[in-house]
């Protein structure tokens, strides 16, 4: 499975802004727009970002643009897509001192992440994921990450406090401090935020996701507990796909969990979930979550067994369900991944009510020899002229055919 990159994690998140697509037509939020500031929404939508940051700066230098705050926003992201990270973080600092209420510090403190994520700066994702907690072990500073080849090569970033120690896990306890005084908690590292500054859960989330792929074994724990959270299921919903998107064994069986016991809201989006995890395993979860959901959730899992094409388990909850409507939809779902033999021997022993659905779900597998097996040995009018119907409708040589036969 490839990993998921920021954008796709942010995206998800919501944190669209971060696309240069929707530079031009992002809503004007800071009141009217500057023609340099049209100019450059203009010139990132393009992706000139050289000319984009000759504009921005200067609109952010002008004491007569109406927008500066948005300038600091949007200079950051070109110098980011110019991988000049330094400056990328002094534009999001400057805006950040000099606007503090405006809304486009939460894009930029996100953006803020994504720089941390590519300077490898674990300290700063350890910090945005769990701040003001105590500090643990001493952190190593990584290597500066290499550009790849065809990219230029990032500014040095300007002088920065010493990494700020890794945080414990969630469940730590706090390292006992002489005297049994209280720990002090961890200051946010000076150069990339201000002290004021509280992440909130989906900038958590953000961070989360870079640090899932090397400290899985911190990480899942603390986005199971958000994706557990019953009051704020939008936040539970996104930590349950960074969980899916991270593809790891641990990471499936806690996202089972959700699906198991999370918010009612979120359980759906869990089983989605699953579906997108590989393996046997798959299967064995999502029946394991059927067999105490409720029929919203037990529709989901339908659904996503069908999209995974597992016809053994569409065939057993088939097989054993009691709602009627629910076992028609997997008997359709089981016919849509091309289960043709199980469903000819479902029909055998079927009722008359039942029989319908396997009829749809046939004709869903285009299982022209089944039906006609059907419409050979059925006795009840009605559904061999339901079969007839379906047969016409798949008009191909053999049901061309069969039905010049039968028909007078």
């Amino acid at each position: 499975m490839r990993t998921p990159g920021f954008r796709q994690i942010a995206a998800a998140i919501g944190f669209v802004v971060l696309l240069p697509t929707f530079a031009a037509a992002w809503p004007d939020i800071g009141g009217p727009e500057s023609r340099r500031m049209a100019r450059a929404k203009d010139l990132i939508a393009d992706e000139q970002w050289g000319r984009a940051i000759e504009e921005l700066r200067a609109a952010a230098a002008d004491a007569k643009e109406p927008n500066k705050a948005e300038a600091l926003f949007w200079l950051a992201h070109s110098l980011n897509q110019e991988n000049d990270f330094a400056a990328a973080v002094e534009s999001i600092r400057k805006l950040e001192r000099e606007h503090a209420s405006s809304p486009w510090v939460k894009p930029a403190r996100s953006l803020m992440i994504e720089l941390a994520q590519k300077l490898r700066r674990d300290d700063v994702l350890w910090w945005t994921a769990t701040p003001g907690r105590p500090p643990a072990v001493p952190a190593v500073a990584p290597p500066a990450a290499t550009p790849r080849r065809g990219m230029r090569r990032p500014t040095p970033a300007p002088p920065v406090d010493t990494p700020t120690p890794f945080p414990a896990p969630p469940d730590a306890p706090a390292p006992p401090t002489p005297g049994g005084r209280a720990p002090t908690p961890i200051a946010p590292p000076a150069a990339w935020f201000v002290e004021t500054w509280s992440p909130d859960t989906d900038q958590r989330i953000l961070a989360l996701g870079s640090l899932i792929h090397t400290d899985a074994d911190k990480v899942i724990p603390m986005l199971r507990k958000i994706a557990l959270e019953e009051n704020n299921p939008g936040a539970a919903r996104r930590a349950v796909f960074v969980l899916t998107q991270s593809g790891k064994p641990e990471a499936m069986w806690t996202v089972v969990e959700v699906a198991r016991r999370g918010p009612e809201p979120v359980r759906v989006a869990a089983v989605r979930g699953i579906g997108s995890f590989g393996g046997p395993e798959v299967s064995k979860a999502l029946l394991q979550v059927y067999s105490t959901a409720n029929a919203l959730v037990k529709k989901q899992v339908v659904t996503t067994l069908g999209e995974r094409a597992e016809a053994p388990a569409l065939l057993r909850i088939a097989q054993s369900e009691a709602d009627r409507a629910l076992r028609s939809s997997a008997i359709v779902t089981l016919g849509r991944c091309g289960g043709r033999d199980e469903l000819f021997s479902l029909y055998v022993k079927a009722d008359r009510e039942s029989k319908r659905p396997i009829i749809n779900g046939l004709f869903m597998a285009r299982g022209e020899d089944e039906l006609i097996r059907i419409a050979e040995r059925e006795k009840d009018s009605q559904l061999r002229a339901e079969v007839h119907t379906r047969l016409r409708l798949l008009g191909t040589p053999k049901t061309r055919a069969y039905l010049a036969k039968v028909t007078p």
